[in-house]
């Protein structure tokens, strides 16, 4: 699922791609996709952008005062394409540019949801009210003192989007080893340094990751319809050595849901 890091790099990729650049077609394969009454073929001759982002969601402003809301889910991809380029199995939506270029979205699952609403009716879309502060806009007085609400264990509390929006399985698990936090420890055991040195993992692991991302999506968004998880240095690393103490990655399944620690490093001291 795009978190935080992928999101910023298609963001960046696309505001100077759309702004100016009137829209001429378009065409959802999957018009369930689409949960808002305003449908996307009314965006024709319009102009999309500025491009920002709230958590998982990306918006972007329409010209007329409208906003396109897209959550990507667990599988919903971008690219960026000119009309002679194959399109990637499971394309879904395509916005077609007066300059020659294609956004396309895919999404293998067609799990996305696409929402056009107007600015002030961001609370019509499911969840939103709900959503807590984005992640990056979140200070570390207002982190902490938010910590002192949950008790729960520590990944749990991170990739829950009513206490902070963005953080999801992937770069939870590399927050907490940077923060060398156990994934199931409470964190009403840790002490005010730990949840300080838990904000600032956070934001320097998203520091870190966003480069990486920006490349990676430089040449027309992601090349492949996966996401890039290959820099990540313990999610998905299950049994190759830690990258700061060379013990073995351990991997824990639980409802889907791969969780990826140091032992030694992040000890569950309770």
């Amino acid at each position: 699922m795009p978190e935080i890091p992928d999101l910023e790099a298609i963001r960046g990729f696309l505001a100077p791609r759309l702004q100016g650049n009137p829209v001429v077609r378009t065409d959802v394969r999957y018009p369930w996709l689409i949960r808002s009454e305003d449908k996307l073929e009314t965006l024709v001759g319009h102009v999309l952008g500025p491009v920002r982002r709230h958590g998982k969601f990306l918006l972007v402003a329409v010209d007329d005062g409208r906003e396109l809301v897209v959550n990507p889910m667990l599988t919903g991809r971008f690219h960026w394409a000119t009309a002679s380029d194959r399109k990637r199995p499971g394309t879904c939506v395509l916005f077609a540019f007066e300059d020659g270029h294609e956004l396309r979205y895919s999404d293998a699952r067609r799990m996305g949801r696409w929402y056009l609403v107007g600015a002030s009716q961001l609370d019509l879309i499911p969840q939103w009210s709900s959503l807590g502060p984005d992640a990056l806009a979140m200070t570390e007085d207002e982190f902490l003192a938010g910590l002192k609400r949950h008790r729960g264990q520590a990944k749990n509390v991170l990739t829950n989007q009513e206490f902070i929006a963005g953080i999801g399985n992937a770069y939870s698990d590399e927050i907490l080893w940077e923060a060398r936090v156990h994934p199931h420890r409470r964190v009403a055991t840790l002490d005010e340094e730990q949840r300080r040195g838990l904000y600032r993992a956070m934001h320097a692991v998203f520091d870190w990751a966003r480069p990486i991302l920006e490349a990676e999506v430089a040449e027309g968004l992601y090349q492949r319809n996966e996401e890039w998880r290959d820099h990540l240095r313990v999610h998905r690393k299950a049994d190759e050595p830690c990258p700061r103490c060379g013990a073995p990655i351990k991997a824990q399944v639980q409802s889907s849901r791969e969780t990826d620690y140091c032992l030694t490093c992040q000890p569950l001291d309770l």
